[in-house]
């Protein structure tokens, strides 16, 4: 964990995951966004998707559906499945968007 906070300190992306996904696995959520975010921010399509979650779940953060949604569609245009599930799904179950009803045909 030393080594991957180190590398994680000078910037290496999947460091800064890493990171994060230890503390995610250990149930140390706000530490597990403070560097999924630094991951996300540094382009990584996983953490991105990971911290999608984390918005979706109010885990280690409040819960906030649209930056949920924002984050599944950064990965998800950056090539992440897993994102782009996530984000249907919200949207299926009127999530992370503002609901309009359908105006039937006349």
């Amino acid at each position: 964990m030393a080594l991957l906070e180190q590398a994680a300190g000078q910037g290496h992306a999947y460091a800064m995951y890493a990171v994060g996904d230890i503390h995610d696995t250990r149930k140390q959520y706000s530490l597990a966004v403070e560097w999924l975010t630094k991951a996300a921010e540094a382009g990584l399509p996983r953490a991105m998707s990971d911290l999608g979650i984390h918005f979706d779940k109010g885990q280690g953060v409040a819960a906030d559906y649209a930056a949920a949604a924002d984050w599944y569609r950064r990965a998800a245009d950056a090539g992440d499945g897993t994102a782009a599930a996530n984000l249907a799904a919200m949207y299926h179950n009127g999530r992370g968007r503002a609901w309009q009803m359908p105006v039937p045909p006349h």
